[in-house]
């Protein structure tokens, strides 16, 4: 029974053009939905975390424009794939992840690792269910359908041949705005005199369509870091990001109008929103607004809505508007080390330019968002609506999977690295351009700059010194250390073409005027 359905299982995900799989196995029945799918020509990509799997799944799906899938066993692979779920759900990725599970059949007399994992994955996922013996081809295709529907995320499949299964949700029907809403959302815009866009991450899959549309106004534009790219950062509407912080106030205070294109509450940092403008956001689909004050929704598919809702802007900002220039702020920082966060971000820039970056969460992205200066959506890869550690080296594996003949970077702290540290040997395993550039300063230093007084002292946020460069090299993956900027230079030369770390010494005391900076 276990060999028909994972046979049946491999066929749908074949049919919808799924061309690997990440994952972690137990026995049995995950070694025959993978030897299913290599049957008939899928690639499986072993990992060591079932997160990290999941991470790289999900990463795989967003920037292939396709679906990730993920396997891993019952019990204890089921729950380790928690955080990857959220990961994908939360970060608007397409992931569906397919367990074993015990069988209904045996829930009588079997309490090893006998969880309702239908239950445990729910709160994570936009559905969980399982996958039986009824119709099990149109159950995956429904999976897939529903993990790609936006907004995109993480659907669970319990594999169980003995049930007949349950049949996943069709997705959400959405109903456009009425033009009459559209021509008021119209005429609010075009009485604006001061102006302002934010563009959010649902507008990654329709970027060329709203760059051209935004690019036209002449306004000011911010993008928030999902988004970064589908505005380069080069144009002379790009104002900087929105992550919902101080230091982005004064423009935002200033407009009359805020129109928000593609942006998702999911992404700013929680905290007041004081602005009195009106507010417009112009979405593909219903979302959670409060966080906006009262704003006015309008939906549809952004080819409609951008020609209906966006006017031909003249005039506006008369007295002219502040451009604040992050990027030469952080340059311009002083130092206390011959190797600063931002030297390794410019750097490492000016070496791989064209690079495909991914970004950990944690200080070193304070610097690594603005300095990497992009052009594309999608070229620039964070986690920022579960905004997780130890996101950036599963997400930089699934990246040089996708697109093998680019250079891949990996932007990492020490304590993300830390917690997928082993996912190293995949890169040596499958040989992947990848470099990993770790930002070794041996603490938690985003936690530690807001760390305050009778809050666990250094024991909370400190970590012994670790040699990433040495374990590197014990996983089989040429490594240096770089202490200052030529070492550094010299390190990224030796890195092309194959995987590499970089293992860049920091000293944490930078992170203080960069915070300052960079948050306000």
């Amino acid at each position: 029974m276990a060999r028909e359905l994972a046979r049946a299982m491999a066929r749908a995900l074949h049919t919808d053009g799924v061309t690997t799989i990440f994952g972690v196995p137990g026995g049995g029945p995950n070694l025959e939905m993978i030897g299913a799918a290599h049957d008939l020509g899928i690639d499986f990509v072993l990992a060591h975390g079932e997160t990290a799997a999941c991470i790289m799944a999900s990463t795989h799906g967003r920037v292939t424009g396709t679906v990730g899938i993920a396997i891993v066993t019952r019990g204890p692979g089921l729950t380790s794939a928690i955080n990857g779920l959220a990961q994908a759900t939360l970060d608007r990725s397409p992931l569906v992840l397919i367990s074993d599970t015990v069988p209904e059949a045996q829930t009588a007399r079997t309490a090893h690792q006998r969880l309702d994992q239908v239950a445990a994955a729910a709160p994570v996922t936009k559905w969980s269910g399982v996958l039986g013996h009824r119709d099990p081809g149109a159950t995956v295709a429904a999976a897939i359908a529903l993990a790609r529907s936006a907004p995109q995320g993480a659907v669970h499949l319990a594999f169980d041949p003995t049930q007949p299964g349950d049949m996943p949700p069709d997705p959400p029907l959405v109903s456009p705005t009425d033009l009459g809403e559209r021509h008021r959302a119209r005429s609010l815009i075009a009485a604006a005199r001061r102006p302002v866009i934010i563009i959010g991450l649902d507008a990654v899959a329709s970027a060329a369509t709203i760059r051209a549309a935004v690019e036209a106004t002449g306004v000011p534009v911010l993008v928030t870091y999902e988004a970064k790219g589908i505005i380069p950062d080069s144009s002379p509407n790009h104002a900087g990001f929105f992550t919902g912080v101080l230091a982005e106030m004064p423009l935002l205070a200033s407009a009359d109008v805020i129109i928000g294109i593609g942006l998702d509450s999911v992404e700013p940092m929680p905290g007041p929103w004081p602005h009195d403008a009106e507010v417009i956001l112009l979405h593909s689909h219903p979302i959670e607004t409060a966080y906006f004050g009262s704003p006015t929704l309008i939906i549809g598919d952004y080819d409609s809505l951008l020609g209906e809702v966006l006017p031909s802007f003249t005039g506006t900002w008369p007295d002219g508007h502040a451009r604040p220039d992050l990027a030469a702020g952080l340059i311009d920082l002083p130092g206390t080390s011959s190797l600063r966060p931002q030297d390794v971000v410019s750097i490492t820039h000016e070496r791989f330019p064209a690079a495909l970056v991914t970004v950990d969460a944690g200080a070193h992205m304070l610097v690594a968002m603005p300095l990497w200066r992009s052009t594309a959506a999608n070229s620039v890869l964070i986690s920022n609506g579960l905004a997780t550690m130890g996101f950036s080296l599963p997400a930089a594996i699934a990246a040089a999977t996708a697109f093998p003949d680019r250079k891949v970077i990996c932007f990492v702290g020490d304590g993300g690295l830390g917690m997928v540290l082993a996912e190293l040997e995949l890169l040596s395993r499958r040989q992947l351009d990848v470099t990993v550039i770790v930002f070794n300063d041996a603490s938690l230093t985003l936690i530690k700059l807001k760390q305050g007084e009778a809050q666990g002292g250094a024991a909370a946020v400190g970590y012994s010194p670790i040699s990433f460069a040495g374990v590197a090299t014990a996983i089989g993956i040429d490594s240096a250390t770089a202490r200052d900027c030529d070492e550094l230079r010299t390190a990224l030369d030796q890195s092309a073409d194959r995987p590499f770390l970089i293992d860049a010494s920091i000293n944490a005391a930078d992170y203080t005027g960069i915070m300052k900076l960079a948050r306000g």
